[in-house]
C-alpha cells in the first residue's frame, strides 16, 4: 500500500530532486526523497529479510517496519503542493477574452451590395457600415455620417467621443447612435486591439516569478541536514562503537524528522486562509505571488475612468438663471426634450429627471455634435453647446463665470433656452466613485505614492486629481503607452501596483508588479489582474495591502515554528542528548549521576512522585526512532496549520468597516 504512494504519488519529487542534483543544486525535494526513501527501503528490507538468519545478522534491529512514516510524509507534502497549485490564479483566458471583444461579423459594401462577412475576410480599404448600437469591426476612417463612439473600453476616455467625416474609429468600440460608413485602414493583427493583445502576452511572459522563500531556505538547509545525518552515523558507529543498526537508525531519524513538510505547508496553508478571508471581504487574491508582493508596493497607479470614477456621465450641476424657474422645473423641461435623443449626455439628463412628470414633446430635432430643439407646451426649447447657442443668436456671455467654473472642474457645459431666453446651465461629468477620496487618503497615510493615469485631456485630469488629493497624474495616455509608463516607474526603483478596470488597462496590469482589477471591469482586466476587487470598492485596495501584510507575517511565523521544531528535534533524533544523560559502564549503558539525582528528587513528590521519577529516567534513555520522528514531523505540520488558521480572525482596517461594506 505504501509503494504506490512512494513511487507514483511521489514521482514528481524524485524527478525534481534528480533535476536539482544534476545541476549541482539542492531543494526541499532532495530532502523529501532522501527521508522518505530511507524510511521506505529500511521498512522494505526489514520486512523482507528479518527472518532470514544469514541476512539478519547484518540487519538485526530492523525488524520493525515503519511504512507509515514514508506514506505520511509523502502524503502531507504532496497535499501541500496541491493546495499551493489550487491557490495560483490562471490568466490563460485573458488573451481569448480580449479577442472576443471584437465583433464576429462586419457589414461591408462590395460591388454596390451590402454583405455580412466574417472579420477574417475583412481587408484593408474595405468599406464597412456601423449601425447604431453596433461594435466597430476594425480600425478605420469615417467616409460619411456623424455619431458619438464609446471608446472607454479601449482608450479609457470617459465620455463618448463625437465623430464626423474624416475621423478615425477603433475596432471593438461601440457606436452610440448615428449610421457611419467607414474605410478599413488596419485589419487583423495590425489593429489597436491586437496590439493590446500582444502587449499583454509580452508583459505576462517577461514577468519574473517570485522566488519561493521555502526553496531559498532549503537550498542551504538540505545540504546541512544530509551532512549532519552522515556525521551522526559516523559518530555513533566509529567513535561511540555502536553497531551499524542503531547508528543507521539515528541517521535515518535525522533525515525523517528534518523532512521539511512544515516548511512546505507554511506558505500554502497561510495562503488558503488569507485568500478565503479576503474573499469574505470582497477581495479575490490569485496565488502566493500576489500576497507576497502586495505589502511591498511603494507606488500605486490608478486608471481614472471606471476605477476612480463611475465611467458614465451624470448631471452634477443644475444652475437656473431666470429667478422664476426652479432647479426642478429646469431639469423637467430638459429631461423631456432629451428623451428623444440617443446621445449619452442626453441619457444623463433624462436620468436626472426620472422622478419628474415629463410634459409632451413635439417637433423634436437633433443637430449632431451641437444639441437639440423641441416644442414643449407650445414653446421652443433649445439644449446644446456654445456653438449651438451662437448659431441661434443666444447671448451666453453673462454666464461666462459659471461656464468657466464648470469647465475648470472637467464638466461638460450644456445651455438650456426656453422661448428664446437662456434659463439655465447644466454641468455634466463623470463622477467620483463612493469612498474614492477616503481610499486615496488612507493609502497616503500608508506612505504609498499615488499616481493617476487617464486617456482624458489635461484639464479633466487636473480637476479629478485635485478632487481626490492626488499629486501626480498623467493625461492623454494611450493604451499602448500605459505599459511603458509603468515600466518607467519601475526603472525609477518603485514597486508599482496598477489598479484598473478596462481592456486598455490589461497590458499595464500585466506589466506592473501587482495588477489590481475592479470586479465591475471587463473580463480581460479581471483575468489579467492578480487581485480582483469583487465589490468594486476602492477601500478594498487598502484592505488587500493590509491583508497581504498580515498573511506574509503569518507565513514567516510558520517558518519560525517549523525551524524551532527542527532546532529541537534534530539533536534529539541524532541521539546527542544521550551523551549528557547516559554513560558507558562495564555492564552496559547506564544513566549519569545527575539524571539519577533528578529522578530521585522527583520521586519524593507526594502522590505522583514515583511516576514522575520513572518517567524522567525512561525519557533520558530514549532515542527518537524513525517512526516516532515521522509522527513528530506530522505534529510540526499540525502546528503550522493551526497557526495559519488564526488568520481567520483578521478584520478589515477600521475605516473600511462601514454600512456600505455590509
Amino acid at each position: 500500500m505504501t509503494t504506490p504512494i512512494q513511487f507514483w504519488v511521489g514521482w514528481p519529487f524524485y524527478r525534481n530532486a534528480y533535476t536539482a542534483l544534476k545541476v549541482g543544486s539542492s531543494s526541499m525535494d532532495v530532502l523529501v526523497v532522501l527521508g522518505t526513501s530511507a524510511a521506505y527501503f529500511m521498512s522494505f528490507f526489514g520486512f523482507i529479510f528479518s527472518d532470514i538468519p544469514f541476512l539478519n545478522q547484518f540487519w538485526e534491529g530492523f525488524d520493525h517496519p515503519f511504512w507509515e512514516s514514508s506514506a505520511a510524509l509523502m502524503s502531507f507534502i504532496i497535499l501541500g503542493r496541491y493546495f499551493e497549485a489550487l491557490s495560483r490564479g490562471k490568466v490563460s483566458e485573458a488573451i481569448r477574452k480580449l479577442l472576443n471583444l471584437a465583433p464576429e461579423k462586419a457589414l461591408v459594401v462590395r460591388g454596390g451590395q451590402e454583405l455580412e462577412i466574417s472579420l477574417a475576410e475583412l481587408v484593408v480599404n474595405d468599406t464597412f457600415i456601423i449601425k447604431p448600437g453596433s461594435k466597430v469591426p476594425t480600425d478605420g476612417i469615417i467616409l460619411s455620417g456623424e455619431s458619438a463612439l464609446d471608446e472607454k473600453v479601449v482608450t479609457g476616455e470617459s465620455m463618448p467621443v463625437n465623430k464626423k467625416t474624416g475621423d478615425e474609429v477603433i475596432g471593438a468600440t461601440v457606436n452610440s447612435y448615428g449610421l457611419l460608413t467607414c474605410k478599413a485602414t488596419k485589419v487583423g493583427k495590425d489593429t489597436l486591439l491586437y496590439q493590446i493583445v500582444r502587449l499583454v502576452e509580452e508583459a505576462q511572459s517577461t514577468r519574473a516569478p517570485i522566488q519561493d522563500v521555502a526553496d531559498k531556505i532549503s537550498e542551504r538547509f538540505v545540504p546541512i541536514v544530509i551532512v549532519f545525518s552522515i556525521i551522526t552515523f559516523a559518530f555513533w558507529y566509529f567513535i561511540q562503537g555502536y553497531t551499524a543498526t542503531p547508528a543507521l537508525l539515528f541517521a535515518i531519524a535525522v533525515l525523517v524528522v528534518s523532512c521539511p513538510c512544515a516548511l512546505g505547508l507554511a506558505t500554502p496553508t497561510a495562503l488558503m486562509v488569507g485568500t478565503a478571508r479576503g474573499a469574505e471581504s470582497g477581495i479575490l487574491i490569485k496565488g502566493a505571488e500576489a500576497l507576497e508582493k502586495a505589502h511591498k508596493i511603494t507606488a500605486i497607479a490608478f486608471d481614472k475612468t471606471g476605477t476612480l470614477t463611475k465611467g458614465e456621465p451624470t448631471v452634477t450641476d443644475i444652475i437656473p438663471i431666470d429667478g422664476d424657474i426652479s432647479k426642478d422645473e429646469l431639469i423637467r423641461l430638459s429631461a423631456a426634450a432629451e428623451k428623444g435623443s440617443e446621445h449619452p449626455l442626453a441619457k444623463a439628463v433624462v436620468k436626472a429627471g426620472e422622478n419628474q412628470t415629463l410634459p409632451t414633446v413635439e417637433n423634436f430635432k437633433a443637430i449632431s455634435g451641437k444639441g437639440i430643439s423641441a416644442t414643449i407646451e407650445g414653446k421652443i426649447l433649445l439644449i446644446g453647446n456654445d456653438t449651438f447657442m451662437e448659431e441661434n443668436n443666444i447671448a451666453i456671455a453673462s454666464q461666462i463665470t459659471d461656464s468657466d467654473r464648470l469647465q475648470s472642474e472637467a464638466k461638460t457645459v450644456v445651455y438650456v433656452v426656453y422661448e428664446n431666453k437662456l434659463i439655465g446651465l447644466l454641468g455634466i461629468a463623470d463622477t467620483l466613485k463612493p469612498y474614492a477620496k477616503e481610499a486615496i487618503a488612507e493609502l497616503k497615510k500608508m506612505k504609498k505614492e499615488i499616481i493617476m493615469i487617464t486617456g482624458d485631456n489635461e484639464k479633466t485630469a487636473q480637476a479629478i486629481s485635485k478632487q481626490l488629493g492626488i499629486d501626480k497624474y498623467f493625461a492623454k495616455v494611450l493604451p499602448q503607452n500605459k505599459e511603458g509608463l509603468i515600466a518607467d516607474l519601475q526603472k525609477q526603483g518603485k514597486i508599482v501596483a496598477m489598479v484598473g478596470d478596462g481592456i486598455n488597462d490589461a497590458p499595464a496590469l500585466a506589466k506592473s508588479n501587482l495588477g489590481i482589477a475592479m470586479g465591475s471591469g471587463t473580463d480581460v482586466a479581471v483575468e489579467t489582474g492578480e487581485i480582483i476587487l469583487i465589490k468594486d470598492d476602492l477601500r478594498d485596495v487598502v484592505t488587500a495591502i493590509d491583508l497581504s501584510k498580515k498573511t506574509v507575517r503569518k507565513i514567516w511565523g510558520n517558518f519560525f515554528w517549523a525551524f524551532v521544531y527542527n532546532i529541537v528535534a534534530i539533536p534529539v533524533a541524532s541521539g546527542m542528548h544521550l551523551l549528557l544523560t547516559t554513560q558507558a559502564t562495564a555492564t552496559g549503558v547506564e544513566p549519569t549521576a545527575w539524571v539519577l539525582g533528578v529522578s530521585q528528587t522527583l520521586a519524593q513528590i507526594p502522590t505522583l512522585g514515583q511516576w514522575l521519577g520513572d518517567f524522567f529516567l525512561t525519557f533520558t534513555k530514549t532515542s527518537l526512532r524513525p517512526e516516532i520522528a515521522g509522527f513528530a514531523m506530522a505534529f510540526s505540520s499540525v502546528s503550522v496549520v493551526a497557526n495559519s488558521l488564526l488568520l481567520k480572525r483578521y478584520r478589515e482596517p477600521k475605516f473600511a468597516r462601514t454600512e456600505l461594506k455590509s
